[in-house]
């Protein structure tokens, strides 16, 4: 990995890095859900981002497959927010005990099939619990978990097989008990009142140069990014915010603390999977320095 720091604007607000990167505890668990776009290789490289900064409420508006959020040290208040409504659906439920449990039954006697992936993407959903059985299933057996406009994409002894589902159900629910899940523009989260003394929040917005329209019901524009920037340097509170590298998105946030991340990663397709070599910003409003400097070049 390579972690460049590119600004000096937010000295005012600095916290350490651990010299021992990321490592997962008793409270880390992974997402049930597969995203495109979702952070799993990139956890070690931008968790500790996060875990460096002393805060009592979290924030996610842009949730997504959860990655960060399940692999992060819970806080005493958390808040999660999509704006994909199928997919908080599908949260809500596996938060909810005894819906999660009437889940776990329904998906663990599933087949997996280019037969059965058809038939559930055509099902109309009579209930919450429907609509986060169609929307699970189709996670997991689409091409990169896309669930707007799914294509068959399970590969037999690569993918994960449905009788293994409830295994990843189970310890995301009770992660997400006792937190708020919500569907709403992400304005509302990143400008709603505190209820803790420090929140940090972590975003995680569709790329400003992507395929909008296959993976996302609600594509996000160019004036939603601008607006996102302006909130961003307006909040008093902490920020986290992953981007890919690109000259519109440094000019943006040109006022951020900007950090270069490269590293390694899994990319889907029909035939199985290739490493691929992943670029991104990791843009904050505090400035981080490692204990050992020896991934920042100042």
């Amino acid at each position: 990995m390579e972690v460049n720091s590119t600004n000096t604007t937010n000295r005012q607000r600095i916290f350490y890095l651990s010299a021992d990167g990321f490592k997962r505890d008793k409270d880390f668990v992974r997402s049930p859900l597969r995203y495109p776009g979702g952070k799993y290789y990139a956890l070690k490289y931008i968790m500790p981002f996060l875990n460096c900064v002393p805060h009592d409420e979290y924030r996610e508006p842009f949730l997504g497959g959860g990655n960060v959020f399940f692999a992060k040290k819970k806080s005493p208040i958390n808040w999660l927010n999509d704006l994909e409504s199928d997919l908080i659906e599908l949260y809500k439920v596996i938060a909810d005990s005894e819906l999660r449990s009437q889940l776990i039954n329904m998906v663990s006697t599933e087949t997996a099939s280019r037969e059965r992936h058809e038939e559930i993407k055509n099902m109309v959903p009579n209930s919450t619990l429907e609509i986060a059985f169609r929307t699970y299933y189709l996670n997991r057996t689409s091409y990169s978990g896309i669930i707007n406009k799914p294509a068959w994409g399970y590969a037999e002894g690569k993918s994960s097989p449905p009788q293994n589902w409830p295994k990843l159900l189970e310890p995301a629910g009770k992660k997400l008990s006792n937190v708020k899940i919500t569907c709403k523009d992400f304005e509302e989260v990143i400008t709603a009142k505190p209820e803790g003394n420090t929140v940090l929040m972590y975003l995680d917005p569709p790329y400003y140069h992507a395929d909008q329209k296959r993976a996302y019901t609600k594509p996000f524009s160019i004036e939603d990014h601008l607006r996102l920037a302006k909130l961003l340097k307006e909040t008093n509170y902490l920020f986290c915010l992953s981007y890919d590298d690109c000259p519109e998105i440094r000019q943006l946030y040109s006022w951020a603390e900007i950090y270069e991340l490269s590293w390694l990663y899994n990319t889907a397709n029909i035939k199985g999977q290739s490493r691929k070599l992943g670029r991104e910003l990791i843009i904050t409003n505090y400035k981080v320095i490692q204990e050992e400097l020896t991934l920042f070049d100042f």
